[in-house]
């Protein structure tokens, strides 16, 4: 469940659009080098901000700027960041497997066979998002991969440029049909996947899979980011996708980094919804404007409603905003498929702030939001 938002540090604006706090400091870091050199990653210097910008993780482009006048630090850091998301990345994978390393795909190809072995940040990413779905809102599931696999064929399909009539010819009809859907509903039971903390072992029911679309990103996006703190970075932006995770403050004089949350009718003229005011936390949006399908006049968006199997279609968009980019990637799949009095419930709970926009366009937002909102 891929989050679309995208961070653009132009003219101090960074324009945002559309995805108890975690222990992601104690994880630890096997799969990183402890002397690295620095790698060929390469660098843009604007003033004080030095910035790189890859696209071979999370199925996005990620964004790291740092603060400094050390170019050396700077580049050091920006290197590490890079291979610290590479690895994350594969690590979280349920597409793909990679020589010697066990990951997503690898307890998905077990299920039903045998428990699997993880290392540690990968149980941990597993262990948070089940515990935070028992403790927080059922809204955002990890055990949905059998369904989302399912709404991608079709997605791919219509993607691909295959009309309605062709998508009934390859797969008997033009949607995911309710019958097919409550089939795989007894393999999206989160109480079905087993865990053991001693071992490190994690064992999937046969028919199940796990997807970790709506919290691997935020997880790995909070671990980069508290990793490079440890480092030594002081002033820094992160934009992962669906994810912006702030170190510190400006360092040019300023008390905050400016945000612009994007209007999720992009045909407006008015591209920004909301300008915030924020400084060393993280901002999530979950939006319905960026992989999506239509058909039939309707919009067929990649978030898919536990309760449903469906996409989700009451909400346009949902930004959050707390310390934590893990949690607030969960808390942005679970907005956006709430209602208003759920989504303040979620903010009650957590503490979160949120700002959401329903299907009729009207902006919505929690109370604790207007201490970032510029008006």
């Amino acid at each position: 469940m891929k989050k679309t938002l995208l961070a653009l540090c132009l003219s101090g604006l960074l324009l945002l659009s559309g995805c108890k706090d975690k222990d992601a400091g104690n994880i630890k870091k096997e799969d990183v080098k402890a002397n690295q050199e620095v790698a060929a990653v390469e660098v843009n210097k604007d003033g004080l901000k030095q910035e790189t910008e890859f696209y071979s993780t999370f199925d996005t482009v990620v964004k790291v700027a740092i603060y400094t006048d050390d170019d050396k630090f700077a580049k050091e850091n920006l290197t590490y960041a890079k291979e610290r998301y590479e690895e994350l990345h594969k690590l979280f994978d349920n597409y793909k497997t990679y020589p010697g390393l066990v990951n997503v795909k690898t307890i998905n190809d077990n299920a039903g066979i045998k428990p699997v072995v993880v290392n540690d940040t990968l149980f941990k990413l597993i262990k948070d998002s089940i515990d935070d779905y028992n403790n927080i809102s059922h809204k955002t599931n990890i055990a949905l991969g059998p369904v989302t696999k399912l709404w991608n064929e079709f997605s791919e399909l219509y993607d691909g440029g295959k009309t309605k009539k062709e998508v009934i010819a390859l797969k008997g009809e033009a949607l995911p049909s309710d019958k097919e859907l409550e089939k795989l509903r007894p393999f999206t039971d989160v109480g079905k996947i087993k865990l053991d903390e001693e071992k490190k072992e994690v064992y999937l029911e046969k028919g199940m899979a796990l997807d970790l679309g709506a919290t691997a990103k935020g997880f790995a996006t909070e671990l980069v980011a508290r990793e490079l703190e440890d480092r030594g970075v002081k002033s820094s932006i992160i934009s992962a996708g669906g994810n912006v995770r702030i170190i510190g403050k400006p360092i040019d004089g300023r008390d905050n980094f400016n945000i612009g949350i994007q209007n999720p009718n992009l045909e407006s003229p008015e591209n920004i919804l909301a300008a915030l005011n924020v400084t060393n936390t993280s901002i999530v949006t979950s939006g319905d404007y960026q992989r999506y399908f239509d058909l039939d006049g309707v919009r067929y968006c990649h978030i898919i409603d536990p309760d449903t199997l469906k996409p989700a279609h009451e909400i346009k968009s949902a930004t959050v905003i707390k310390e934590d980019s893990g949690l607030c990637d969960f808390l942005s799949t679970a907005a956006f498929n709430s209602s208003d009095e759920e989504i303040q419930a979620l903010s009650d709970k957590t503490g979160a702030a949120i700002i959401w926009v329903d299907k009729d366009m009207n902006i919505k937002a929690t109370e604790n939001a207007s201490k970032y909102i510029n008006e």
